[in-house]
């Protein structure tokens, strides 16, 4: 078996703290250093799954989808109706009244996507918060694992599968105008651009790159962008979306090129490693932190000190605290570490697979 590629683990965690931050920035969000986190933290774990991607078959890959992406976002899903039919035991002033009943909760998980949809009718359906980004995931690795043994043997297979990648990425932009479709599936089908682009870059051997000039280029292209524009995957609103891919790549490559570097140093590589394993139990305990705690809006409108940047930096370490403690926790925890972990911990031993699996 292929051990774990240990820079992309680091990236992945940096990437999902990011995810955190940028939540937490509140009148700063739509600052360059807001902009800059939203440009880059969903679009690499697109490009990471099309850079680790193997040719499947489709039950395979389905079963797969099911297993490592899809069981982990409806556990989450449980464990908020958990927390929603307990709340009225837990002290008034720490949680809050969202969702408004088990209806709107059951809506919202059915319909999964990360904000409140535009919908060509009347009807309302609320945000499932983080962990729309695991139902974009599978329903993109879907898409693009069919795309790609479908075109396998083409003979312009490479211009066949730009341009079709590129036509769902300009299909979801425009639905997305008038609808957020369910299940996430305007972000999956643009976010395939993204994964055709980790794939390419695993042929090429391009995230390998070492070229200080190179990271030098692409972090001003980054930050440059930024000034300009944010990119929210999750409902594609963005001025300009070629300038919003060439970005994330950007990103991409310069958070790459860190984490190459940091993984040499053994303390922070081993503790960002381990939040990179597992970042989806990061994400998907910081989406239930998400939608029920009241403890930031407490922080943020305590007396103790006006300084807003201090505030700020308490949410933040505040809204981490709960998933790193659950990625300590959650893989001693039989069963409960299968429906998060699947690929690592199997509900049934397969043979030849362990912890080391190349993911």
């Amino acid at each position: 078996m292929k051990k774990r590629i240990m820079w992309i683990d680091i990236a992945r965690a940096i990437a999902m703290l990011c995810v955190i931050i940028g939540h937490s920035l509140y009148q700063y969000t739509d600052s360059t250093f807001g902009r800059m986190i939203y440009n880059f933290h969903m679009p690499i774990f697109f490009i990471f799954s099309g850079y680790l991607y193997h040719m499947k078959t489709f039950d395979k890959e389905a079963r797969g989808a099911w297993s490592n992406i899809l069981l982990p976002y409806y556990t989450t899903a449980g464990l908020m109706g958990l927390v929603f039919l307990y709340r009225e035991f837990f002290p008034k002033f720490l949680s809050i009244g969202f969702p408004p009943s088990v209806k709107a909760l059951l809506n919202m998980t059915l319909y999964g996507v990360g904000v409140p949809p535009r919908m060509p009718f009347s009807t309302t359906v609320l945000a499932i918060g983080p962990i729309w980004f695991l139902m974009a995931l599978a329903i993109t690795e879907l898409i693009f694992n069919f795309v790609i043994v479908k075109t396998q043997d083409s003979p312009s297979k490479n211009i066949s599968r730009l341009l079709i990648f590129c036509t769902l990425a300009v299909l979801g932009r425009l639905i997305s105008i008038y609808w957020l479709l369910p299940l996430s599936i305007n972000s999956a089908l643009f976010a395939s651009v993204f994964m055709y682009i980790g794939y390419l870059a695993k042929e090429g051997k391009l995230l390998e790159w070492k070229s200080g000039k190179l990271f030098v280029v692409a972090l001003i292209i980054w930050f440059v962008v930024s000034t300009q524009q944010t990119f929210g995957l999750v409902s594609l609103k963005t001025p300009d979306s070629l300038l919003a891919i060439v970005s994330a790549v950007a990103g991409t490559f310069v958070i790459v090129k860190v984490s190459q570097l940091l993984e040499h140093l053994k303390i922070t590589s081993r503790f960002l490693a381990l939040l990179g394993r597992n970042s989806i139990i990061i994400l998907c305990f910081y989406s239930i932190d998400l939608i029920y705690s009241n403890v930031p809006v407490l922080i943020m409108a305590a007396g103790f000190t006006t300084n807003v940047y201090l505030k700020i930096i308490m949410v933040i370490l505040y809204r981490m605290m709960i998933p790193i403690l659950a990625v300590v926790v959650i893989p001693h925890i039989p069963v409960v570490r299968s429906l998060f972990l699947n690929r690592a911990y199997p509900f049934r031993k397969r043979k030849g697979v362990n912890e080391n699996v190349k993911a």
